[in-house]
């Protein structure tokens, strides 16, 4: 096993969903490569059809404790991180998208043409639920870069979507935005009194959880 695989393997047995958090706050510099390992992950397309948004103002967060069932750990953190699904023109979106792919890469305009075309033969049928649920799994992917990033710069974060995302919506005023929450994620340091921290970590078995198909 290589250096660079022994860690992603050391850093995912490190890593667990932080109970309590200490008031050590996350530096500026750690926040913005987050989001920028983040920013990299996968998404259909490339489209990242969602947004994430970033909350340290401990009145945002006291405002949102109820609407997370009064889960102590979305108020007590360093950030709190919001994913939402972006409900804005997917046909945008894809205009968006295809102009930047023609920058930065040397594409012939038949090449764009052809990209563009598959892209909205996919996705431009679809009504504000179907895309709702199209953004989330994106979102969610994302997610899952960040517990990893996270992890390899020893920052501590709890993933959560057991929140009432249409109060997360009104109160942080997302529909003039046209955006939807997903889920949240809390992070920060883990506190030395969090039990959690200590605990084995708990997966099913390999060959219960691998199915080869022949």
């Amino acid at each position: 096993m290589n250096d660079a695989a022994q860690n992603i393997h050391e850093v995912m047995y490190w890593r667990y969903a932080v109970r309590k958090f200490t008031n050590q706050l996350v530096s500026d510099d750690f926040i913005k490569q987050l989001l920028n390992d983040t920013r990299l992950s996968a998404s259909a397309f490339g489209l990242q059809p969602y947004k994430i948004l970033v909350i340290q103002n401990p009145e945002r967060k006291e405002q949102l404790l109820e609407a997370s069932y009064n889960q102590q750990k979305v108020k007590e953190n360093s950030h709190l991180l919001v994913f939402v699904a972006d409900m804005s023109c997917v046909e945008e979106m894809i205009n968006q998208y295809t102009k930047r792919m023609w920058l930065y890469n040397d594409w012939s305009c038949k090449k764009q043409t052809s990209m563009k075309q598959n892209m909205l033969a996919a996705l431009s049928h679809m009504n504000k639920e179907e895309q709702y649920q199209w953004a989330s799994k994106q979102a969610y992917i994302a997610l899952g870069t960040l517990l990893v990033s996270a992890a390899s710069l020893k920052i501590d974060a709890c993933p959560m979507s057991g929140i009432d995302t249409q109060r997360y919506d009104d109160i942080l005023q997302l529909k003039a935005l046209n955006l939807k929450t997903v889920a949240i994620c809390p992070i920060g340091y883990r506190h030395p009194l969090d039990t959690a921290a200590s605990a084995n970590k708990v997966r099913k078995p390999l060959e219960e959880l691998v199915v080869e198909i022949v």
